[in-house]
């Protein structure tokens, strides 16, 4: 048997610092196998200030999500190993506040994407990529917002 080793993951924050000191940043994961890909994306991100957490494969990007609380999730649907849907059903087994924060890249349209996920076509632009993550977040906001009021009326009724 072979020893297990722990996954190959990057953490890169803008000015290669990881440091979770700042007022709020936003955390994503980026799992794509193409290191040129995934890259692009994280050192965008990491260039406007979020906090990013990259992985080659669905199944290293599952052993993150077990130890990290992440925003948002862009991962590619189809890698070796395990690809984004598979993903994407595990990650929301272990954690349910990922529902609606996941953003999936292929190079072909699915036949039946998740209804409660971003579906982009490859090649992509950072600035559209952008764009949905943004809308993400408002959405996430937005819940927060609303959970809020509403445990203030039923301390108020």
């Amino acid at each position: 048997m072979q020893p297990r080793h722990a996954p190959q993951v990057r953490r890169m924050r803008k000015d290669g610092v990881t440091q979770h000191s700042e007022a709020h940043m936003f955390s994503a994961l980026v799992v794509d196998d193409n290191f040129a890909l995934r890259g692009a994306i994280a050192r965008s991100l990491a260039r406007d200030g979020w906090d990013v957490t990259t992985a080659t494969d669905g199944l290293e990007a599952l052993e993150v999500v077990r130890t990290h609380q992440f925003d948002v999730v862009i991962t590619d649907v189809h890698m070796p190993k395990r690809g984004g849907l598979w993903l994407w059903e595990q990650a929301l087994a272990l954690r349910p506040e990922l529902r609606r924060k996941f953003v999936f890249m292929s190079s072909e349209p699915l036949p039946e994407p998740p209804s409660d996920a971003v579906f982009m076509v490859k090649p992509l632009s950072l600035a559209a990529l952008k764009s949905e993550l943004q809308g993400i977040l408002r959405m996430a906001e937005g819940a927060k917002v609303l959970a809020r009021e509403s445990a203030t009326v039923q301390r108020t009724a």
